[in-house]
């Protein structure tokens, strides 16, 4: 069975839709025990979907066991986890929504396939496409299905960058399983502090105002 561990195999930069936005990928998460992998990254929030129900920012499905035939969990993951990819026929791609935006965002994903592929949309609504056939270039593995590999993919906005979604999809038969997603909320920007420090201030004048 092929796990990967702390160590990051590869670093990818790929370009956005537009050219300001490029973020950069790579593998590498913590062993713990029952759950496969989850993030190394310090400071960094897990959803790990454990009480078996998806998220309200969520769009796709969260499976509480195993099914080999065509949702299987990631190796070494024995808990509940979320899964996109074919459903009555019509191929449904899953979504995690995060309105103030990311910084950063990680999953352990299980049998990379070529049919699999990470869509992020950007703050300035650009968006940039990870492949199944990229993530595995990422952990030096065969981005063939195999339901023995896993491995954990970081992506990071890039300075003064945020993603604003994530969309999972997988137009084969079979599923793309996840678990154990990350994320870090962007810093606000400047122009956001200095709006905030103006309506505070203009908020001070007014009751000073008033007292008056």
């Amino acid at each position: 069975m092929k796990i990967l561990s702390t160590l990051a195999c590869a670093t990818l930069a790929v370009a956005a839709g537009s050219a300001s936005a490029v973020p950069t990928f790579t593998t590498g998460g913590t062993v713990l025990a029952g759950e496969g992998l989850v993030t190394s990254v310090a400071g960094a929030t897990t959803i790990n979907f454990n009480n078996g129900l998806l998220p309200g920012n969520y769009t796709g499905s969260v499976f509480t066991s195993n099914h080999p035939g065509y949702a299987a969990q990631p190796p070494n993951d024995l808990t509940a986890f979320y899964s996109v990819g074919v459903t009555n026929g019509q191929i449904t791609p899953g979504v995690a929504t995060f309105g103030g935006g990311l910084s950063y965002f990680g999953f352990y994903m299980g049998s990379p396939d070529t049919y699999n592929s990470v869509v992020f949309t950007m703050g300035d609504q650009s968006t940039v496409t990870l492949t199944g056939s990229q993530i595995a270039t990422l952990g030096s593995i065969s981005a063939n299905g195999d339901q023995s590999v896993g491995l954990y993919v970081n992506a990071w906005a890039g300075a003064g960058k945020k993603f604003t979604s994530i969309a999972f999809h997988s137009t084969g038969q079979d599923a793309f399983e996840s678990d154990n997603h990350a994320f870090i909320a962007a810093v606000p920007e400047p122009e956001t502090y200095a709006m905030l420090l103006a309506g505070l201030g203009l908020l001070g004048f007014m009751l000073r105002r008033k007292q008056s």
